[in-house]
């Protein structure tokens, strides 16, 4: 798309060039400077205010001061977010100023002076939601036109989620005994997702368990016939690996692991990573192999071979997350989103009432509730964009 809208003058410059024997109609126009090279311009909100500047360029050197008024387009949110995959929301009213919508390019310049659109309170902000405001150009106050492509940019506004992650290992696994034998768990499509820092893939197991069921719906590192620091998904004889994208230690990762019926996925950060095809088969969470479901540890083998390392934002859903989803939710997501069956987020615990081990809720209120087996889980603070 940038080539295609590349300044006028490049175009009838290339024309002449090529000998084009047509006569070409050139005439100079304005546009949104961070437009023309990507639609949208991202700011992170570590402290308020929080601003964003813009400016307006023309495509050749004016000859006189040229005024320019901007306006701004939540309206354009949701086309913005349909054309893009995105789930922006736009920002709450009182939350912000634009105080100068109107900027001058100078004559003999081709790049206007700076409007300030600034983000001055987040007291209406939503945990997890990425804002977006739409500014474009409303109108000129000369004979240049404006060139459509380029007349909106979108600035983005990020908020850092501040949590916390709960470290597993040999001393604190968690099963869910919610989950076992329960039938009202079985599903033709589904989702696993967690983001995951490992501090040792060395276990002395053939793999490091990160969620799931031991070969009914496994998502861990390492195999025997694998790298111990390549995820892996199993459900019986499907067991796609992402061989192509190892793991590093003391870095989180997101992955996610989803069951479409025709196919057994695994996403890194968002990004399709491998798969295997399947044949319709469900996904049984309830399913009793004589360990259950687990975080940080699925099997009755080898000490159930824990992770060495930390667990956050834990989330199992009865459908089928898309791509988009996946990226644009992998730091928080609404505990009454539509198909989430349990949601652990790992940043707090409480003591267990028999006296041993701490309790990890579900907060979606379906009570599959995580036992852990520490009395006191080690912490880490984490902050994610």
């Amino acid at each position: 798309m940038k080539l295609k809208y590349l300044a006028f003058p490049l175009l009838f410059a290339a024309a002449l060039a090529t000998g084009c024997q047509e006569s070409a109609e050139y005439e100079p126009v304005v546009y949104m400077t961070d437009a023309q090279s990507v639609p949208s311009k991202s700011v992170t909100i570590d402290e308020l205010p929080a601003s964003a500047a813009v400016s307006v360029s023309a495509s050749e050197k004016v000859s006189h001061d040229l005024e320019v008024t901007l306006e701004l387009r939540p309206d354009l949110v949701e086309s913005y977010n349909l054309k893009y995959g995105k789930n922006y929301q736009p920002l709450p009213e009182g939350s912000y100023e634009f105080l100068n919508d109107k900027v001058v390019i100078s004559a003999g310049f081709t790049t206007s002076s700076m409007a300030d659109f600034t983000v001055t309170s987040m007291d209406d902000f939503a945990e997890g939601a990425t804002y977006c405001m739409p500014i474009s150009i409303q109108s000129v106050n000369g004979s240049m036109g404006i060139l459509e492509p380029s007349r909106t940019v979108y600035i983005v506004f990020k908020t850092p989620v501040i949590s916390k992650a709960i470290l597993i290992g040999s001393g604190n696994k968690y099963k869910i005994p919610g989950f076992l034998d329960n039938t009202d768990l079985v599903f033709p499509q589904a989702t696993l997702e967690t983001r995951v820092y490992v501090t040792s893939f060395s276990n002395g197991c053939d793999n490091s368990s990160i969620m799931g069921i031991e070969g009914e719906c496994s998502v861990r590192f390492g195999d025997v016939k694998i790298d111990k620091n390549v995820v892996q998904i199993c459900h019986e004889n499907y067991q796609p690996a992402a061989t192509d994208r190892p793991c590093d230690v003391n870095k989180w990762y997101h992955v996610a692991a989803v069951w479409t019926g025709s196919s057994w996925d695994i996403y890194i950060d968002g990004q399709f990573a491998a798969g295997a095809p399947t044949q319709g088969e469900s996904m049984n969470f309830g399913k009793n192999d004589g360990y259950g479901f687990g975080l940080g540890a699925l099997s009755q083998w080898q000490g159930s071979r824990p992770l060495n390392g930390y667990l956050a934002e834990c989330r199992v859903w009865s459908r089928a997350l898309s791509q988009t989803e996946i990226a644009n939710n992998m730091n928080y997501v609404d505990p009454a989103s539509e198909g989430l069956v349990a949601y652990w987020r790992m940043n707090e615990w409480e003591p267990n009432t028999n006296g041993s081990g701490n309790i990890v809720r579900d907060l979606t209120g379906h009570g599959y509730d995580a036992v852990g087996g520490s009395n006191n889980p080690t912490m880490m603070d984490t902050r994610w964009l």
